[in-house]
């Protein structure tokens, strides 16, 4: 501790003796990284899985990119904070790294708070995709009252203050509000985002039980877009840490930012997962297949298999995309990823519609050598 510290700090060799002096900069930094090094790898498979089924990316994908781009953001930015002595307890810092410090950690929380709420817009606007009436009117306040609640608690810390730069430079004297103020909003806003998380989850349960599905198959898609809770978990330990923000001591805001990015990280897999079903369920098909036959795991015989392509005739659906959604088994999943071009519903009144089904063909005589 230099002597400009011990002016701002006057703490007594005898106090400073039985103070902590650990430093939280390598937890911070090796939590947050390893969290984004997750998010990365999962929204990696998942814009390949876009590009390899549809060849194109929509919406969800760009914005989910986005809050990857924020997050990537926060976390070089809290490692330039840690460089400057972030992690450090108040009493260890170096007071003439104050300044330099303010703006970074303004603008970590900035990014802190866009990235997370992008996330489960991303997420959000997918549901869109494959829900219909109420469930989509649901969504849709879901999504922009979030934006609107975390907005808000991305832009206070900015304005706190008259005049608006007093807020990051501490040359400039002025007046801010009681920072009780931000705090207790922040945890508001955090708090309904994390209900927003359980909801957006539990939305789509209703709607997904009704699609033409085995029952395994139908739990398996469940649970994949429900995958929402875990952040929405995340999101709730993480408004229990803003009362931290209170603290005088820089260190005690650590676990509030390894919570955060946490959240963001959650939001960012949990909502890449259902992507990579379609993924799974190849492969595992892939494995069933040997040269020349099928192998069938329950009866470990092997026979000959077709591929069948069903032709039917029967009325449009007057919602093409509710149609798709219920042709049944992965066709669910793989509607979650795109129109896969080769099941397209006709537009006409009666038409003929395209279904890829694999028929197993066993000869009990053959197998058995006769």
């Amino acid at each position: 501790m230099d002597s400009s510290t011990e002016a701002n700090f006057p703490w007594t060799p005898e106090q400073l003796a039985v103070l902590p002096h650990d430093n939280a900069a390598p937890k911070l930094l090796s939590s947050i990284w390893a969290l984004f090094a997750v998010a990365t790898l999962f929204l990696t498979l998942r814009v390949y899985c876009r590009i390899l089924k549809r060849r194109s990316l929509w919406w969800d994908d760009y914005i989910l990119i986005a809050a990857w781009v924020c997050s990537l953001i926060e976390c070089s930015l809290l490692t330039h904070m840690t460089t400057l002595g972030y992690g450090l307890h108040i009493w260890d810092f170096d007071w003439n790294n104050f300044q330099a410090i303010m703006v970074p950690t303004l603008a970590s929380g900035t990014f802190s708070i866009t990235a997370a709420v992008w996330s489960k817009t991303s997420f959000g606007i997918t549901l869109l995709h494959i829900t219909d009436g109420w469930y989509k009117k649901v969504t849709w306040f879901c999504i922009i009252s979030m934006n609107v609640f975390m907005f808000l608690s991305a832009l206070f810390p900015w304005v706190d203050c008259t005049p608006i730069s007093s807020a990051w430079d501490m040359s400039v004297k002025g007046t801010c509000w009681d920072i009780k103020v931000t705090v207790y909003y922040d945890i508001f806003s955090s708090g309904y985002s994390a209900l927003m998380d359980i909801v957006l989850a539990i939305l789509p349960w209703k709607f997904l039980w009704g699609l033409q599905m085995k029952p395994k198959e139908k739990i398996g898609v469940i649970a994949a877009m429900s995958l929402g809770m875990f952040a929405g978990a995340t999101a709730i330990v993480k408004t229990t840490q803003l009362p931290d923000m209170l603290s005088a001591d820089f260190a005690d805001g650590v676990p509030l930012w390894i919570w955060g990015n946490a959240e963001t990280c959650a939001s960012i897999v949990a909502s890449s997962i259902p992507m990579l079903r379609v993924l799974v369920k190849e492969a595992a098909s892939s494995r069933g297949y040997k040269s020349g036959g099928y192998f069938d795991r329950g009866t470990g015989v092997t026979g000959n298999h077709s591929r069948f392509v069903t032709i039917s005739s029967r009325p449009a659906p007057t919602n093409s995309e509710l149609e798709l959604h219920k042709l049944g088994d992965d066709r669910s999943d793989r509607s979650i990823l795109g129109n896969n071009p080769n099941l397209q519903v006709p537009q006409a009144k009666n038409g003929i519609v395209q279904v890829t089904d694999i028929v197993v063909k066993y000869d009990e005589e053959n197998a058995q050598g006769k």
